[in-house]
């Protein structure tokens, strides 16, 4: 039996990216395996692929892609906040894990990106969020229940993510937003879009910035020991 206190083993670049692209995959399988045995199906949102009307797929990877853009905006901003809370997000390439994702080669990061838009959002919006709206349309409820679906499901999204407390709530608030481009939409493959780009991005902002903190730290060494 180990120590409570033991550190956990560091990973391996090559098991990081095994694992992110894994875990990241089993929630496509299960999303697709729920939508199977619960209904609704994820796929009913998806466009289907046909070569003389490739419209829907060229419109979802452009209206996906721009959509990204509001939410590297919001970010940035909220970065600026002088709070606290607010501030712990510039020390998250501290995690463990975060800080390993992010010292993997660009590829790999892009990889994992699109892994996390297509596993999460199939699941998310794709299933939860009409298993959620039909349930409770079941009920009878004198409304329509989408909205209720979008809101619970944004939070599910947001426990989701349980880096830190702030993060959660940033992540529900983008699961919300994902919610209502597929609702606006109707084309799952505008928020798994969005959320790869937005992934892939962050990723590759992070990781530029933990590469300059580590040089600048390295050349203080450096001068240290030349003195």
């Amino acid at each position: 039996m180990s120590e409570p206190h033991s550190e956990q083993p560091e990973q391996t670049p090559d098991e990081v990216f095994a694992t992110a692209v894994l875990f990241e995959t089993a929630l496509a399988v299960a999303a697709i395996t729920l939508g199977w045995a619960l209904g609704p199906s994820a796929r009913e949102m998806m466009p289907e692929w046909n070569v003389e009307d490739l419209k829907p797929i060229y419109t979802g990877l452009w209206q996906g892609t721009l959509a990204a853009l509001p939410m590297l905006i919001s970010i940035e901003l909220i970065r600026r906040i002088p709070w606290g809370p607010i501030q712990e997000l510039e020390k998250l390439s501290d995690d463990q894990m975060i800080g390993a994702l992010v010292r993997l080669r660009v590829p790999e990061l892009l990889v994992i990106s699109l892994c996390a838009g297509v596993g999460e959002e199939l699941l998310f919006r794709g299933w939860l969020m009409g298993w959620l709206r039909d349930g409770l349309n079941d009920f009878g409820l004198p409304y329509d229940a989408t909205w209720a679906a979008v809101i619970i499901s944004s939070l599910v999204f947001g426990f989701f993510h349980p880096i830190t407390k702030i993060y959660i709530v940033l992540a529900g608030l983008m699961g919300f937003y994902f919610g209502c481009l597929l609702i606006w939409t109707e084309n799952l493959l505008v928020p798994i879009v969005a959320h790869a780009v937005y992934d892939a991005l962050q990723f590759l902002i992070t990781k530029r910035q933990v590469e300059k903190k580590e040089q600048a730290s390295s050349c203080v060494e450096q001068l240290g020991a030349d003195t």
